[in-house]
């Protein structure tokens, strides 16, 4: 468990747990977000007229640069994580190199 104390005199404790679902109040929450996500995807598909696939895959890779063909580079900001590899591909754009990480043994 990692415990964080916010800076400038904020009081907010951030707890940190491995399964933290076992917690009602979190797994109500990850239900609550989960629906508003699903919710807000079905919207877009509507808005746009195109599936949006969930997650990473060849298939979430297809639609993004379907939706540039469609709708232009400037309107993928308003479905897609600017930041994440599928919107610089779906833009034709370098992708930054990849880094390799490793899971701390502590």
């Amino acid at each position: 468990m990692a415990k964080a104390l916010m800076s400038l005199g904020r009081k907010i404790e951030l707890v940190q747990r491995h399964k933290a679902e076992q917690d009602t109040a979190v797994a109500a929450a990850s239900i609550l977000a989960r629906h508003e996500f699903v919710t807000r995807l079905a919207a877009l598909e509507k808005q746009f007229g195109m599936e949006f696939p969930k997650g990473a895959s060849a298939l979430v890779d297809k639609a993004a640069k379907e939706f540039v063909t469609k709708h232009g580079a400037e309107e993928l900001k308003k479905v897609a994580k600017m930041h994440f590899r599928t919107a610089l591909r779906a833009q034709g754009l370098p992708e930054p190199p990849k880094v390799e990480w490793r899971k701390s043994s502590n």
